[in-house]
């Protein structure tokens, strides 16, 4: 319960006080060491994309990755807009720390 409320409270402060991130792609070949908010990063090399990180949305600074690939589970799909936004599917949700859940569409967090 403390965890739900705190992860409210997040999200709650992140809705008055910032401004709303866009969320842009960014291709590397390995994962850098500190990760910037407003990125994904996409991992992979010649073409095929193996992994999306980013940091959590939610305000706890936890790096997530998502799988990429189709033959381990779970995995998530990316699209990446003319715009270098990205869609993410399916939600992502955070089952340790701030307990986020959201979907990441056209670069902007919706929350579930």
């Amino acid at each position: 319960m403390i965890k739900y409320l705190w992860s409210l409270l997040l999200r709650l402060y992140a809705w008055v006080f910032r401004r709303p991130v866009v969320y842009r792609g960014q291709h590397v070949a390995d994962l850098p060491d500190t990760l910037a908010q407003g990125i994904v990063y996409i991992v992979g090399a010649d073409g095929h994309d193996w992994s999306a990180a980013m940091l959590c949305p939610g305000g706890c600074g936890k790096t997530l990755e998502m799988n990429l690939l189709p033959d381990a589970k779970p995995v998530w799909t990316l699209q990446e807009h003319p715009d270098r936004s990205i869609t993410l599917r399916p939600s992502v949700w955070l089952k340790t720390g701030c307990g986020c859940h959201y979907v990441l569409t056209e670069g902007r967090v919706r929350w579930a």
